[in-house]
């Protein structure tokens, strides 16, 4: 190899360009060896001196880019396509002259990410194409080139659950983006900012963001479905309030929704009812990892009454052991889900019941519900002393519960007056809930006994 160089070397200027290429396609000619490797790398330390000339180098370089692509093709060739690159693309030489040849060191290394892609190396991918010179570059790159390369690289960042890095080139594509006239890259860009808030937890945002990729028309169909069911999945997910709520209402409300294998649990999200253990498991088994990352243990529990409360209980169907926290994103959201359900049934709860109901014991289901209120995500008030907790809908009952209220608060202090009360009285003013809905029942039986007494008026008649 070092004879051949220095015979080019002696040769005239006209003459080195032809020189050098038939001496680098018997190289690609020889077998697919180490040694091989190492003398095609030489030969690229040797056309990059300054002695060359930059047109020849440059001529020579996209020569041996274009052969690499031509010659290594098929599985077989791989491993040595993958070694020669890093290997040329390594070379001191070339490294230190990164500027004059940028533009074929780029295209070496777009080679290698696709190389890499393909044997699903996603981060040494990514690395491969971190390493193309885009900003401040003495080549004319277009801002679409640019554009490009900046959502590959969060897209392969992504598939190494990598969102931290990817979010850095997300910004950097957000400043090019409104200048794109490309659908496609559009499309690929709102995908990835949805992919980032669903791997860094932003499940509100990715849900909406998967939402609107899902009307896209220029979708398929089946990505369309899939996009809308990576909304239901992250709405669910997403911090139970009422900005989740109206979330899953439009979700629910969407009629393609129906056909989704989580259409049950999306449903009794939105219609507010409680969702049992045995109903997660099927949903859970979907999520992704992220989506069922350990939440770190905020408590331990060793007094005598969170030992009580997370002994074995036996329910129908099932034997539940009450936890001290959420272990998951998901069940968090369950349980946030359920605890809110809870409010819409009842006007006040002990924190043990209500703990029973949501799955937690009763100290860990007082922190969710003070973190709810304090997030406005839940409306109530809590007694620590009494352990109750009490939920806006009987806090901003009807006025006649508050005169009621008022009648039981003083009926409470004063004996004489309990006497004075009747018993319906006193009813009213224990429970006015209650009292309204057993009239409710009262009058609806009514209703039921005077259709029944007219039937048998009209039978009578004939």
């Amino acid at each position: 190899m070092n004879n051949h160089l220095s015979e080019i070397n002696q040769l005239p200027q006209q003459a080195k360009a032809k020189a050098y290429s038939d001496l680098l396609r018997s190289l690609f000619a020889t077998p697919r060896t180490e040694e091989s490797v190492s003398s095609i790398t030489q030969f690229v330390a040797n056309i990059v001196q300054d002695a060359v000339g930059l047109l020849i180098s440059k001529t020579v370089l996209s020569e041996l880019v274009s052969l690499i692509e031509t010659e290594l093709k098929g599985n077989d060739q791989m491993d040595f396509k993958r070694t020669l690159l890093e290997s040329v693309l390594e070379q001191p030489d070339l490294c230190g002259r990164t500027v004059r040849f940028e533009e074929q060191i780029s295209s070496l290394r777009e080679s290698l990410a696709s190389l890499l892609e393909e044997q699903e190396e996603w981060s040494e991918a990514a690395r491969a194409l971190q390493g193309i010179p885009l900003d401040g570059t003495h080549r004319n790159v277009s801002q679409e080139y640019r554009l490009n390369t900046y959502i590959r690289i969060v897209r392969l960042l992504l598939e190494d659950d990598n969102a931290t890095n990817a979010e850095s080139y997300l910004n950097r594509a957000s400043l090019l983006i409104p200048e794109s006239k490309d659908e496609a890259t559009v499309l690929a860009f709102k995908l990835s900012q949805a992919r980032i808030f669903d791997s860094k937890r932003k499940f509100e945002e990715a849900s909406k963001k998967y939402h609107e990729i899902s009307f896209i028309a220029n979708l398929d169909e089946d990505e369309r479905e899939s996009c809308l069911s990576a909304a239901v999945v992250c709405g669910v997910l997403a911090p139970a309030g009422p900005n989740r709520t109206r979330l899953l209402t439009s979700l629910f409300r969407d009629e393609r929704s129906v056909n989704l294998s989580d259409y049950k649990i999306l449903s009794k999200m939105v219609l507010g009812q409680i969702i049992r253990g045995h109903e997660m498991v099927e949903f859970e088994k979907r999520l992704k990892p992220h989506q069922l990352a350990k939440l770190p243990k905020i408590l331990e529990f060793s007094d005598e009454e969170e030992e009580a409360d997370s002994r074995m209980m036996k329910e129908p169907r099932e034997r539940v052991r009450l936890k001290k926290g959420p272990e998951n994103v998901f069940d968090r959201a369950v349980m946030q889900h359920n605890l809110l359900s809870v409010s819409r049934i009842y006007n006040r709860i002990s924190f043990k019941g209500l703990g029973r109901l949501v799955g937690l014991t009763s100290t860990a289901v007082e922190i969710m519900a003070r973190t709810m209120i304090q997030e406005n995500r839940l409306k109530a008030s809590i007694d620590q002393v009494e352990k109750l907790i009490t939920f806006k809908n009987f806090i901003d009952s009807s006025e006649d519960d508050v005169v009621v209220s008022n009648v039981a608060a003083a009926a409470s202090g004063n004996d004489n007056l309990q006497h004075k009360l009747s018993e319906k009285d006193q009813l009213v003013a224990i429970a006015p809930s209650l009292f309204v809905w057993d009239e409710s029942i009262r009058k609806t039986l009514q209703k039921v006994e005077t259709v029944y007494q007219h039937i048998n008026d009209l039978k009578a008649e004939t």
